[in-house]
């Protein structure tokens, strides 16, 4: 099968696996992202899925979940490298080198958790989820959520739980991978450096901005991502998130050159600083 074909079957095995290992304590399942509208890149698929069970999560929940990953891994362990990655917590070791990869990203929560925070995670994550999903099976939850209008105050709320999170596990990659595995720093630097540049776009924001929901305007469109560092951080800055995003575009070409992951790590981690700085000390 070609690139689509593989990308499609590992998304519909994981979707099937979700189904058959929580069943009906499933209220929600949802595909996001890029991939719900059809517009995954096939250099570096990234499928993102968002499940909710009913009531409240429980460890068993999350020993199915681990059954289901080790099940689609194992699957299509000869077409491809199934990559899973719980951003920014924790991005699993591949078991298989293959020169192909598919990425997933699962978020398991539940209706409870969701109504005791009042969002997944931050206000703005849940709207980024709530414009950018396709349901595959149960009720659509995201549709009735109601998390009410964002204010800078809970962007900044939110960037004091993400931002560090983001920052500190990038810190650490280097001392996990050796020579041979530079295109694991490669990813893990490429994934920290593109939330990064979202949380500092959101806290670029104006209150007007936040209003009208200009935030998802300039995450959507790439193109315009650069021209906005530039603008409010810098050109400097610009130039930081331009190197991410060049890597992003040529994920193929560089992600087994050393010197490529070295140059695309030090950018991530000093736009991290700049935005943590920013987060910190306020704004001028």
């Amino acid at each position: 099968m070609d690139h689509k074909e593989l990308v499609d079957a590992v998304a519909n095995a994981f979707a099937e696996l979700c189904k058959e290992g929580l069943g009906e304590h499933i209220e929600s399942l949802y595909v996001t992202g890029s991939y719900a509208f059809g517009k995954i890149s096939l250099d570096r698929p990234d499928i993102n899925f968002l499940i909710i069970l009913k009531g409240r999560t429980t460890p068993k929940d999350y020993l199915t979940q681990g059954e289901i990953c080790r099940q689609v891994i194992n699957r299509f362990k000869e077409a491809c490298r199934i990559r899973i990655e719980f951003r920014p917590f924790r991005y699993l070791y591949p078991k298989v080198r293959r020169e192909y990869d598919v990425f997933l990203n699962p978020i398991l929560t539940s209706v409870d958790e969701i109504r005791d925070m009042g969002c997944i995670f931050t206000k703005l994550f849940t709207e980024g989820l709530k414009n950018s999903n396709r349901l595959l099976d149960g009720s659509d939850f995201l549709r009735t959520l109601e998390i009410g209008e964002i204010t800078m105050e809970d962007v900044i709320k939110g960037a004091m739980f993400d931002v560090p999170f983001f920052i500190l596990p990038l810190t650490r990659a280097p001392a996990q991978y050796d020579e041979s595995e530079i295109d694991l720093l490669f990813n893990e630097a490429l994934v920290s450096g593109k939330m990064l540049s979202y949380l500092g776009i959101e806290l670029a924001l104006s209150e007007e901005e936040l209003k009208r929901k200009a935030f998802i305007t300039y995450i959507e469109n790439k193109g315009t991502i650069v021209q906005f560092y530039n603008e409010r951080y810098g050109i400097d800055i610009g130039g930081l998130v331009s190197k991410i995003y060049e890597a992003r575009e040529n994920y193929l070409e560089y992600k087994n050159r050393p010197e490529k992951a070295k140059e695309l790590f030090e950018a991530a981690l000093r736009l991290g600083g700049v935005i943590q700085g920013k987060l910190f000390s306020g704004w001028e």
